[in-house]
């Protein structure tokens, strides 16, 4: 019988008493990528003097096959080592949410339209055509029963770690440290934490909802540090926002509270050969879902030159990040930054295309004339 008998799950809380000495590293919201994150684990050297914390959001929105790939990785990895922790996110329910029959209407949206998911990597491995006529309750009774040792895994993680009484983890967000809610969803999706909180007691590192989606005006995926409301928000959005990666933030030590930072994303690289410098616009922008609105003014091969509604700001956009809703244009994240860089540079290209590719350095992301890409004096 598996142990994930109810449908809401009672938020589990875990008070840890750690080495003070011992590098600790925080990531989240790793979203099936298992290459991007053990490519991490090695390029900034974990080993088994480190504590390691997974906060949440293991799997959905990979690629095909990724989201079982990384879930067995990960509880292997934690089998095996004393050192790591791994906690819930609100993707990690997703699981809990088939436990009883939903409608149909909810089951064919989550696997059908928008797919990415684990289930879909169950039916693929299970050999299942996942369609509209598709016997739905056999499909939940198999993959209980194929899979009782995911869900049971899942059912185990913690929702909230407190570290020697000073640090709290949580995936989404937890206003008050003293009043824990007694259901777990609250603080597994807590949407915009670091603005709507006012603050909280102990330190508190989150991930949930990418950093690019709190700056509306340089687009960056970096962490973002807000001592004044001992919040340290992680997620850099990878597979969720264009140019997203995974955010690796290190504690030299509880005795020395020290952070830095670092970051590994799955994007093709390149040295750049050549010095471009951009004069900086007005005013930057940094367009994110809910103020996304747009008019398109022009086109030039493979962009658009898009005014920002709310603004009035405007923009090249890649034609493929725009849209149309209910009459209305919209476009996917978007910025009207170009990004200087020098020679021996090594960028992530994010999309390459004519006549801007969208690139990213140190966190940034932005646009740059694509010859400079084919630039090879």
């Amino acid at each position: 019988m598996t142990l994930l008998t109810e449908l809401k799950k009672r938020t589990k809380v875990r008070r840890l008493k750690l080495d003070i000495n011992r590098r600790m590293i925080f990531i989240s919201d790793i979203h099936g990528d298992l290459v991007t994150m053990k490519a991490g684990l090695d390029k900034f050297g974990f080993c088994d003097n480190d504590y390691l914390f997974i906060i949440g959001d293991i799997y959905e929105k990979g690629d095909k096959g990724t989201n079982l790939e990384i879930i067995r990785y990960v509880m292997e990895l934690d089998r095996t080592h004393d050192n790591v922790f791994v906690m819930a996110g609100n993707c990690e329910e997703s699981l809990r949410f088939i436990l009883t029959p939903m409608p149909k209407r909810n089951f064919f949206y989550y696997v059908l339209k928008r797919g990415h998911s684990i289930l879909n990597d169950m039916a693929d491995e299970m050999g299942i055509e996942l369609n509209e006529n598709m016997d739905v309750p056999g499909f939940i009774e198999k993959v209980h029963k194929n899979y009782i040792d995911i869900y049971d895994y899942v059912d185990t993680l913690d929702d909230v770690i407190i570290i020697n009484d000073s640090i709290v983890l949580v995936h989404a967000g937890l206003d008050d440290i003293n009043n824990i809610p007694e259901y777990s969803m609250s603080v597994l999706k807590y949407d915009n934490f670091d603005t709507l909180s006012k603050g909280v007691d102990k330190l508190t590192i989150v991930g949930h909802y990418p950093t690019r989606n709190y700056r509306h005006d340089i687009s960056c995926a970096n962490p973002i540090f807000n001592m004044r409301k001992k919040i340290i928000s992680i997620d850099g959005g990878n597979h969720i926002v264009k140019g997203g990666q995974i955010n690796f933030l290190f504690l030299e030590s509880l005795r020395t509270m020290k952070f830095n930072w670092n970051y590994v994303d799955h994007y093709p690289k390149y040295e750049m050969k050549c010095d471009v410098n951009y004069d900086e616009p007005d005013d930057f922008i940094n367009v994110t879902y809910g103020d996304n609105e747009i008019e398109i003014v022009d086109t030039d091969l493979d962009f658009n030159l898009v005014k920002h509604v709310n603004t009035g700001i405007t923009m090249w956009v890649h034609k493929s990040y725009v849209y149309e809703d209910n009459g209305k244009m919209y476009c996917y994240d978007a910025s009207n930054q170009f990004l200087s860089v020098r020679k021996g540079d090594v960028i992530s290209v994010i999309r390459k295309a004519m006549p801007y590719s969208i690139i990213k350095k140190n966190g940034y992301i932005g646009l740059i004339d694509t010859k400079y890409l084919e630039y090879d004096n």
